[in-house]
């Protein structure tokens, strides 16, 4: 990709849309859930995570249901996008208790997502 291109896709308005979408639509969360939008309605814990997250250049999108939080923070990568020729997202996924659940690559090709192996 082009790498003028890139960097106008990694404006983090434009990463949290991709974030966004990476969770809504790769079946990571049940369809029940709803959308936390603001960082006070999480967690003391969450929002120690949103804090160092903000601080490190990152997004973060949350999403809650009756039982179950999942904080999504994330930053693009612009070589591995440049070298994928699509967005790339490392992303880190946190329970409800601040803990760390799942970290990864993941590109999204032709609207589909899909975890990058090394």
């Amino acid at each position: 990709m082009e790498t003028l291109r890139l960097r106008k896709i990694q404006q983090p308005s434009h990463v949290e849309r991709l974030l966004e979408a990476f969770a809504a639509r790769g079946d990571l969360l049940p369809k029940d859930c709803y959308q936390i939008r603001a960082s006070g309605a999480l967690s003391p814990q969450l929002q120690r995570v949103v804090e160092r997250a903000m601080q490190k250049g990152h997004v973060w999108a949350c999403w809650a249901d009756s039982y179950h939080t999942w904080l999504f923070t994330c930053e693009m990568s612009l070589p591995l996008s440049r070298e994928r020729g699509a967005p790339v997202l490392q992303v880190d996924v946190y329970d409800e208790a601040g803990e760390l659940k799942d970290a990864g690559i993941w590109v999204n090709q032709q609207g589909k997502w899909s975890r990058c192996v090394a």
